[in-house]
């Protein structure tokens, strides 16, 4: 209860403006020349373009192409299209009734699936090296930087890297799968027909591949609650800066004969108030940006699980593509604006 109350009234004291309101007319400020201050950093430097050219950018791209391949051979082994409304609903699969024959789409059906578990083996098969010969250098970052945190943060950090660990952990299972001659790129390779096949043959996980949906079920639960209570921490920070921002302003209310003594100090922190809050904000929408993308991956893993005789592969391209390209977003949004720290 009482955490709800803080949103709310944080969200009222911020969003809507009521501090500004009251402190413009006092400190002698205009609203744009105190909302410049969340851009100042905007004039400072060019933006850094290079910086998008890092292994976080490569992987959702990645991923953006595998799951693209995936929601096209998704359309495309779906029925023909008859009826003007189907095609409408279904433009891939009339294109390729259109430009090809049946030999032919039956060709590009399997070549589809195949590029798809290509594109994400070769992700895996890069992201589990990477991630294995930066495993000691990192740990050792994060042990010397946690020794100066504060005991509560050094534990949230701690807890989000075995979710990460455990994510990886996952990822490594279906590669195992793939270097075991086992998996669902070397099923679909070795399947001429299939097309042809019914979904729960086509792809189908088991073995280690299975494995690694109920590791990766659990790491996702992991990220949500580290996610929680992230937003709960900014939470508490961004009601920080409003209380600092008001007591500014009854300060100069209780002081009235000092005012033009201390109104330039107050204006400074203020201002330095005002832009940790617009900061604050922004971590705050973009962390519900990767909650979005966190549910998205668990709704597919947690189906996969359950049933995984069924077929998913829409549920799994849809949420796929709007993760990464939604991560895609807030990386470039990180090169414009600076890191989020999320």
């Amino acid at each position: 209860m009482r955490g709800s109350l803080v949103q709310i009234w944080v969200r009222a004291q911020f969003f809507f403006y009521p501090t500004l309101g009251e402190l413009t007319p006092r400190l002698g400020m205009a609203s744009s020349a105190v909302r410049r201050v969340a851009r100042r950093c905007e004039d400072d430097a060019p933006i850094p373009w290079h910086e998008l050219l890092c292994w976080d950018a490569t992987d959702n791209a990645l991923q953006a192409l595998r799951f693209s391949l995936l929601l096209l051979h998704v359309h495309a082994r779906a029925p023909p299209p008859t009826t003007a409304w189907e095609a409408i609903r279904n433009p891939t699969g009339y294109a390729f009734v259109r430009l090809s024959s049946l030999r032919g789409r039956k060709r590009i059906r399997h070549g589809l699936l195949v590029a798809t578990e290509g594109v994400a083996n070769v992700r895996r098969l890069v992201l589990v090296s990477w991630w294995v010969y930066t495993l000691g250098k990192e740990c050792r970052v994060r042990s010397q930087r946690g020794a100066q945190d504060v005991a509560p943060h050094r534990a949230l950090d701690s807890l989000a890297q075995v979710g990460e660990c455990l994510a990886h952990v996952g990822e490594s299972f279906d590669v195992a799968s793939f270097l075991q001659g086992s998996g669902l790129f070397w099923r679909a390779l070795g399947m001429s027909a299939v097309a042809d096949l019914p979904p729960w043959l086509q792809r189908r996980r088991r073995g280690l591949e299975r494995v690694g949906v109920f590791v990766s079920l659990l790491a996702l639960t992991i990220q949500l609650y580290v996610e929680h209570q992230r937003r709960k921490r900014i939470l508490r920070s961004m009601m920080h800066h409003v209380q600092s921002m008001q007591r500014e302003v009854r300060r100069i209310d209780n002081e009235r004969s000092a005012a033009q003594q201390i109104v330039p100090q107050a204006r400074e922190r203020v201002e330095e108030a005002y832009a940790c809050l617009v900061t604050e904000r922004r971590r705050l929408r973009w962390l519900g940006v990767e909650r979005l993308c966190l549910w998205g991956d668990m709704a597919f893993t947690l189906t996969e699980a359950w049933a995984p005789s069924h077929d998913h592969e829409l549920l799994e391209a849809g949420t796929g593509l709007v993760a990464a390209v939604l991560r895609i977003l807030r990386l470039w949004n990180e090169v414009r604006f600076g890191a989020l720290d999320i």
